[in-house]
């Protein structure tokens, strides 16, 4: 059976160099539809907690954001009962252990390093979209 995309998905990118290359892997996969990019940790809070914009089904969060920091703005997302279900993958460029362990212990459900590599990067996000689709997302892996 055909997947079908997780809709929407929300970005918490910087980087429009990252960004774009992540979004070209979305178009090329078709895994995911509806994108919505925030590129700070203030835009994002705004957009998902003030009830701004529609609920993601997956939150892609990058650690290094200006402003408020990455790991704030996964622990504000967890605390608010609207958004705290919402599975939140940290994509950083930063592999150090005390920022994966500080991700995890605010409440991130996986944390990925970027890589560098176009083909990883398609490589990862096909396994996101289908660890999702099936151990997470009722009624996505049917």
């Amino acid at each position: 059976m055909e997947a079908r995309a997780l809709q929407p998905l929300a970005v918490i990118e910087d980087s429009d160099e990252d960004f774009e290359a992540l979004s070209r892997v979305l178009r090329e996969t078709t895994a995911y539809d509806g994108v919505k990019r925030y590129v700070s940790g203030e835009e994002a809070l705004a957009g998902l907690l003030e009830g701004r914009d529609r609920r993601p089904a997956l939150i892609l969060l990058d650690l290094n954001l200006p402003g408020i920091r990455g790991i704030d703005v996964l622990a504000a997302l967890k605390r608010d009962r609207r958004v705290r279900a919402v599975p939140v993958i940290v994509l950083s460029g930063s592999s150090r252990e005390e920022d994966v362990d500080a991700a995890y212990d605010a409440g991130a459900n996986a944390y990925l390093s970027k890589p560098l590599d176009y083909t990883e990067l398609r490589r990862i996000v096909l396994s996101l979209h289908e660890f999702w689709r099936v151990a997470s997302l009722p009624g996505q892996g049917e």
